[in-house]
């Protein structure tokens, strides 16, 4: 059907402009203006206004909403009967006179031009992507040049965002189809089109910046099947090779922006902004490593150790009311360098009741725990957040609530549902910290699940508004080769790719130095306590500290070494084998006055301390080898220390856990 020449609501349709399956797009006039009139078929009508939620009413709803020079405006939209009596249904928005950036690109332009319009498009997705509706951002889905409009000024204009149309792979052959959208695509989108994020419009983005400057596309491929493995797998072509105008700098960006995995990319369109403005992709965090004392109970130890030092200190909060002299020590320092942890994750355990200072602390639930159902309900979980806020916000810097994500008390399936109830608690909690505090995500899971959903767990955590990560693994005893290697690359990549600081809670000594070797800010365990977190302790209906042994770090074997809180006696045979201790802790004892409980524990926080500044001391690339060697040489010392000594030391965990680093580091 003709409808040019006619005058519809007011609107005279001056000329088609163009056409697809979902009808055709004109250009219109009213009054002195001149705008765009998308007019929908009938058959594209009948077929979305049948589904509950269409596309058309999803568009008007979108286009309503969007503000920003870079983006269509909406205009209104409404109903007319044509001459064979059909309803047809217009969407009139601004009329932009360019043509499509892929038209653009058929022409030469300079180099700083076609920057200037791509930081055109970057603002445009930004504003789009910071437009709610039912309180979720807008997703383009499917940005490509064609959905692209510039005009001779270079001004831009991004179209079709109402849309968000998708690729239907049912109708795609093997048989070398022409390529369209699908290079446009991540590799999520082709995995799974309908869970995605914001992250795959920044992989588009680059994928268009990637082709505004070489004329190109990243990957060189005639047939569908060929492109949708090169997008999952094989790296982009180095835009250089293409382009010699391209700096490094810019060549990074676009390796950043087109990265196979999404925590990998730029987490938000600003953070594209900004390098993109700076034409530089910030450094990686370059901090000092850190050991941070998780302190239970030792209030004299802290109080001692920080007449001398300055400490970094982890500090599980449900203590205060039957540690109270600790905990006042703490509120009379106003928790200077103290991390408050507050214990949430054993509230999803029915134990909790029976384990000190949990029911106390006022975002304890009353009745049952605190549940995956009870975490979905937005009213539920802002009632919690609320009460855990009223009372951590004496501290500084605060560790987010949390829940351990694969609780054994749940299906394999709903791990999946912690990872996402975690990730929006992280989200709305760091929403309600005060400025100027710290605040800290807690990724809190078993090593298994770890292993197999590390990138699932970075893409979730990636993008958290917050100052640092603190990860807690449980099942360490179990770790091998593969799993202790999938673990240093997962905390490696969270702080990288965040750049903000990552503490190891709870992890033995020789990992946690290993950590730090690699550039990993900080790790933490207990004073001469349990090295190794696990699920078991918070499920089990009392306290695990109370030990019947005490352990005392040797640095020869990078290890603590155990003795019963009985028998000083093998302390005394290894003070003699491995000799006096120059700490000034021990400094001037003997060796059974060494291994007091309060003696040993200030002797272990001084030598995680000195251990810290070694590898500090050092270049960054000289750290590994410098550990490595230290392990080497810890292995042989407990391969050698007599059975009349102490008894062998080949089957420990700390043995077994010296070895992999060794083989792996």
């Amino acid at each position: 059907m003709n409808i040019v020449g006619q005058t519809i609501n007011g609107y005279l349709f001056e000329e088609a402009l163009g056409s697809g399956s979902f009808g055709a797009v004109y250009k219109v006039s009213k009054g002195n203006k001149t705008y765009a009139a998308k007019v929908l078929s009938e058959v594209y009508i009948l077929q979305e206004f049948r589904k509950e939620q269409n596309r058309i009413t999803r568009e008007i709803e979108v286009l309503k909403r969007v503000k920003g020079e870079n983006l269509i405006r909406y205009q209104e939209d409404f109903w007319f009967q044509n001459e064979f009596g059909i309803m047809e249904y217009v969407i009139v928005m601004e009329y932009f006179p360019g043509r499509t950036l892929k038209d653009f690109l058929k022409e030469d332009a300079s180099l700083e031009q076609l920057l200037y319009i791509f930081k055109g498009v970057l603002q445009g997705v930004r504003d789009l992507h910071h437009t709610t509706v039912k309180r979720q951002g807008i997703i383009h889905r499917d940005l490509k040049p064609d959905n692209i409009m510039v005009d001779d000024c270079l001004n831009v204009k991004i179209i079709d965002y109402g849309l968000s149309r998708m690729i239907d792979f049912s109708s795609i052959t093997s048989t070398g189809a022409a390529i369209g959208s699908p290079l446009y695509m991540s590799p999520e989108q082709i995995k799974d089109s309908k869970r995605i994020d914001f992250r795959s419009d920044i992989y588009a983005l680059g994928v268009i910046l990637y082709e505004m400057l070489t004329k190109r596309m990243p990957y060189q491929t005639a047939k569908m099947p060929e492109l949708m493995l090169k997008i999952l797998y094989e790296p982009i072509l180095p835009p250089r090779r293409f382009c010699a105008e391209i700096s490094d700098e810019l060549e990074e960006i676009i390796f950043k922006a087109t990265a196979k995995e999404p925590f990998a990319r730029f987490q938000t369109v600003d953070e594209f902004i900004d390098a993109f403005e700076r034409k530089n992709i910030s450094k990686e965090l370059n901090a000092k490593g850190k050991f941070y004392a998780w302190i239970y109970r030792e209030k004299e130890v802290t109080r001692q150790f920080e007449k001398e030092n300055e400490t970094d200190i982890i500090y599980p909060v449900h203590v205060q009311n039957w540690v109270k002299r600790l905990h006042l020590y703490f509120v009379g320092r106003k928790f200077k360098n103290v991390l408050l942890d507050p214990s949430t994750q054993r509230l999803s355990y029915a134990a909790f009741r029976n384990t000190k200072g949990l029911v106390d602390l006022p975002y304890a639930p009353k009745q049952g725990v605190i549940s995956l159902e009870y975490l979905k309900d937005p009213e539920k979980r802002k009632k919690y957040i609320d009460a855990w806020y009223a009372f951590v916000s004496i501290g500084q810097k605060l560790i987010l609530p949390y829940h351990y994500i694969s609780n054994t008390d749940y299906s394999v399936e709903q791990v999946d549902d912690w990872i996402r109830v975690n990730m929006q608690l992280t989200k709305e909690s760091a929403g309600a910290v005060a400025e100027g505090k710290e605040k800290y995500a807690m990724v809190s899971i078993g090593l298994g699940h770890l292993v197999f959903q590390s990138e699932k767990i970075l893409s979730s955590f990636v993008s958290a508004n917050v100052d640092g990560y603190v990860v807690q693994v449980s099942d360490m005893k179990q770790l091998n080769e593969q799993s202790l290697d999938c673990y240093l690359n997962f905390m490696v990549n969270l702080q990288k790719y965040t750049g903000k600081p990552v503490i190891a809670l709870k992890v033995p000594i020789p990992l946690g130095l290993a950590l730090l070797a690699k550039g990993i800010c900080g790790f933490s365990l207990g004073l001469s306590g349990i090295e190794y977190f696990d699920e078991q302790y918070i499920k089990e209906e009392r306290d695990s500290y109370q030990l019947a042994y005490s352990k005392f770090y040797v640095p020869q074997t990078l290890s603590l070494l155990m003795y019963p809180n009985q028998d000083a006696a093998v302390w005394e045979r290894l003070g003699h084998y491995f000799g006096a201790c120059g700490c000034q802790w021990c400094s001037g004892r003997d060796a059974g006055a060494r291994t007091g409980s309060q003696r040993a524990k200030l002797h272990h926080w001084q030598m995680m301390k000195e251990e810290a500044d070694a590898l500090n001391r050092l270049k960054k690339e000289d750290r590994t080898p410098y550990l490595k060697n230290r392990i080497e040489c810890a292995l042989k010392t407990l391969d050698a220390i007599p059975e009349e000594v102490l008894e062998s030391q080949k089957h420990t965990d700390a043995y077994r856990l010296l070895k992999n680093l060794n083989k792996i580091l």
